[in-house]
């Protein structure tokens, strides 16, 4: 209930405890407390008189520019005695009390900001530029993506993956036929395991570690260093799912974190479907750079269908062409370079250089360091690789075709088939003649590429172990029509369920 009026006496009543201090003899002087304070203080800032609120009460979630809108509008409730200008008001109405409010405000909402950086796994320096992707910051990162790409529509990538562990049985019209079906049935049973994306500009530029604030207008301070890569992890189970024992070992040495993956890695549906309204697939403008990269495209096919690869290499093209209208395979470039501009004196002085000091190597490694391109990163993870890339196809499309990569070079992808559209049959003919190669007659079916595995074997073109995910693929010595084409005449190659 209410308390009674009246149930304090006045201070002069004799009933008072404390009416001896109202005696004026009691009293002490003391200087006003501002008094006491205006040598010691620093000159005042220029701001809105009366700023002292009626009770002095500060928000703790307040931040440093609402506090001043705070303290001018409190002027009002503070009345004519609250003090005049900065430096006038006493306690938490001084200019040090003010001062203290905006940095704890301003303190506070940089450790919200931290806070919220370290649950979605953002580091600060060049750590920072590469972005891990798990299961609880995928929808954060995509949402990053959309708002980046269309300033940024070159993705270069890789793909890390649990080796090969099949061969196909049957007989083969072709080594290109081998190719495919070697990819098809080794993608339809294992699962990626890492996909590393980086994004650049038309002219190789990377996203600044401060982006311009105008693409980030619903989180314009969440940011503690933009990233340039993401690297994609999955849910990844050495218990359950089938791998190459060789690629895995590979990988555990670059650091990946197969426990990591098992707990947090990301569900392969939940990332097709979010790919497919990234805003990087389905459109025209968006280049993606790879190299050597059936696979990696393979398993990007089997993400975004959800659906095992297609029997026929026509259709597995045809969904490539709807998914990634725009394709670059770096070593497709350098092959072209090595097989037909060099013989034919059409390369420059320094272009000629890279060429002849390569040699035979044809790894990305090795074709970064003859290009002077630096890692960022461990090597053999799928951020470091992708970046890698980028950086390679700028450089190359720099000092081998003189700042301009041909058109019909596009959409080709090395290894598995041939030179499609948008390349002339002129072109195409060249180019197959280049590989030792005839011309073929094939009533207008795809034309075939089978490039070789520079191994012991003769080989099904896929990534050499200087890539990070594969080993190389032994293969068959000819393609007849007698006998098996599996190595040692099994179905699986080297794979093992752990126990």
């Amino acid at each position: 209930m209410p308390p009674a009026v009246g149930r304090m006496n006045h201070a002069s009543h004799p009933s008072n405890p404390f009416i001896q201090f109202n005696n004026p003899a009691h009293s002490i002087q003391q200087l006003p407390h501002y008094q006491q304070q205006q040598h010691s203080l620093p000159q005042p800032l220029t701001r809105p008189s009366n700023y002292a609120s009626a009770n002095g009460f500060i928000p703790p979630t307040t931040n440093a520019a609402a506090l001043q809108s705070a303290y001018a509008s409190a002027g009002a409730l503070a009345g004519p005695n609250a003090g005049a200008g900065v430096g006038g008001g006493t306690g938490l109405g001084s200019e040090a009390a003010y001062r203290g409010f905006a940095h704890g405000a301003a303190l506070q909402q940089q450790q919200a900001h931290q806070a919220e950086a370290a649950q979605l796994g953002i580091k600060s320096g060049l750590a920072g530029r590469i972005r891990e992707v798990w299961a609880h910051n995928l929808e954060h990162e995509m949402v990053l993506l959309r708002q980046l790409i269309t300033k940024y529509p070159y993705v270069s990538m890789d793909a890390e993956f649990p080796g090969i562990v099949a061969r196909p049985i049957g007989n083969f019209e072709n080594k290109a036929s081998y190719h495919y079906q070697t990819l098809r049935c080794n993608v339809d049973l294992l699962k990626p395991i890492q996909l590393g994306i980086t994004i650049w500009t038309a002219d190789g530029e990377l996203p600044p570690q401060q982006p311009d604030p105008s693409l980030f207008p619903k989180q314009p301070n969440n940011l503690v260093v933009c990233p340039c890569t993401w690297s994609f992890n999955f849910r990844f189970s050495l218990d359950h799912d089938m791998y190459a024992e060789g690629s895995i070992e590979l990988l555990k040495k670059a650091g990946l974190d197969f426990a990591k993956h098992q707990e947090q890695g990301i569900d392969l549906n939940v990332f097709g479907a979010a790919l497919t309204t990234s805003g990087l697939t389905f459109v025209d403008d968006v280049n993606w750079l790879s190299f050597h990269s059936g696979y990696d495209f393979g398993y990007l096919i089997k993400l975004l269908t959800n659906a095992p690869l297609p029997e026929n290499e026509s259709e597995f093209r045809d969904l490539v062409n709807i998914y990634f209208p725009k394709l670059w395979d770096i070593k497709f470039l350098l092959r072209h370079a090595q097989r037909t501009l060099a013989p034919q004196n059409r390369l420059s002085p320094t272009a000629s250089t890279v060429i002849n000091t390569l040699g035979q190597k044809s790894g990305l490694q090795d074709l970064a360091e003859e290009l002077g391109c630096v890692r960022q990163g461990a090597p053999h993870t799928g951020g470091s690789d992708a970046w890698l890339t980028g950086s390679v196809f700028w450089a190359m499309r720099n000092k081998i075709f003189d700042g301009h990569a041909p058109l019909e070079l596009a959409d080709q992808i090395y290894g598995l088939h041939g030179v499609g559209p948008p390349a002339s049959a002129a072109f195409r003919d060249e180019f197959l003649q280049s590989q030792g190669h005839q011309t073929p007659q094939t009533n207008g079916s795809l034309n075939f590429h089978t490039g070789h595995t520079p191994t012991t074997h003769q080989a099904p073109s896929t990534p050499t172990t200087s890539h990070a995910a594969i080993s190389g693929t032994p293969g068959p010595t000819h393609f007849s029509q007698h006998g098996s084409l599996t190595p040692a005449g099994g179905v699986f190659g080297n794979f093992q369920y752990a126990k």
